[in-house]
């Protein structure tokens, strides 16, 4: 009796691009890949633009067609299953509007158990607790009756992460889904999505730009580069130094101390910072913004010690002749570049 694949999602030499597999004018975008995945959990893509992170998605969902490679999902090659089937294992998510002047909220929803009604679309009692649990989980119970088209940014990404929800599918793949969004949309998205993993036992793959966002709530990094496919665990890659085949040929790098995407500064002149940790970090990024780096077990010209009493925090300076406080990091800030 053959063994059961363990894994939701294989990808084994996958090229994807455009055109007809082997056609002279194929146009591959990336891989070969391969990947395993065998438990439910969230995995986010980076890369640069233009690597081929939405057509990597794309081909996954089955939109368009591999140039050569498998993908199985739960042990099935993704050519050899229907569309209908393959509906039932993948949903996707992507970055297009939806224009339907008279579509309200509730009937996009609905949309999701398409691979499971009959030629006449009804749907049945078990139909209805699946999209009553999507909308409660996602949070929309209050836009059921709202017409899609005057949805925000952010409603529209609920509403569809719903519709995906209601499919039912063991893989929900997003493209770009905090894009567009501000930021506490963003991070609120990722954190529903994060939940639905958790909760719902999900597979879930998107693309992002959110990186710094996408690295507290993502199990798993795929960094497209051009060196081929990077994984692992964000902290892997910041470990093994991974994110610098992302950022070549780029002033971007990892700030280790504040755990941030920064430009690197030429920071030449020093001064110590003597404060709790809080205010060590807030004076620091402040000071470093306008040339001054902060210096570690060495003599500087100038301290800035902060204090805090029942009135707020106070920002002294001391050095050669010089003794000054401020009451904001703005002033203080405001002082170092007219004085020096």
């Amino acid at each position: 009796m053959k063994k059961a694949d363990p894994f939701i999602l294989k990808l084994e030499n996958l090229r994807v691009g455009y055109g007809q597999p082997g056609h002279p004018k194929e146009g591959v975008v990336y891989g070969p890949l391969n990947a395993e995945i065998g438990t439910p959990e969230m995995i986010g893509i980076i890369g640069r633009n233009g690597i081929g992170k939405s057509t990597l998605l794309r081909t996954l969902a089955g939109i368009q067609n591999a140039l050569s490679g498998k993908i199985i999902i739960r042990g099935q090659e993704s050519t050899k299953i229907s569309r209908s089937v393959r509906a039932m294992l993948i949903s996707y998510v992507s970055t297009e509007a939806i224009h339907v002047q008279n579509l309200r909220v509730l009937e996009l929803v609905s949309m999701g158990r398409f691979p499971y009604t009959n030629w006449f679309g009804k749907l049945t009692a078990g139909d209805h607790v699946i999209i009553d649990d999507s909308i409660e989980r996602t949070g929309i119970a209050h836009l059921l009756d709202k017409p899609v088209y005057q949805l925000s940014d952010g409603e529209r990404q609920k509403v569809m992460i719903a519709r995906a929800l209601a499919q039912d599918t063991p893989v929900i793949i997003l493209d770009e889904p905090t894009a567009f969004l501000d930021l506490p949309a963003r991070h609120e998205t990722l954190r529903l999505l994060n939940n639905l993993s958790r909760h719902k036992n999900k597979l879930i793959i998107f693309s992002t730009h959110d990186l710094s966002i996408a690295m507290d709530e993502v199990d798993k990094l795929w960094l497209m580069t051009d060196e081929g496919l990077k994984e692992g665990a964000p902290e892997d890659l910041l470990l093994n130094q991974g994110f610098r085949k992302l950022f070549n040929n780029s002033d971007l790098d990892f700030d280790s101390r504040s755990l941030v995407f920064r430009f690197s500064r030429d920071l030449k002149r020093r001064i110590t910072i003597v404060a709790d940790e809080k205010y060590v970090i807030f004076t620091r990024k402040a000071m470093e913004r306008i040339g001054y780096k902060t210096a570690k077990n060495e003599k500087t010209d100038y301290t800035i010690t902060v204090k805090t009493d029942n009135a707020g925090p106070m920002w002294f300076v001391t050095g050669p002749d010089l003794q000054r406080s401020f009451n904001s990091i703005y002033q203080l800030t405001s002082f170092f570049r007219q004085e020096f």
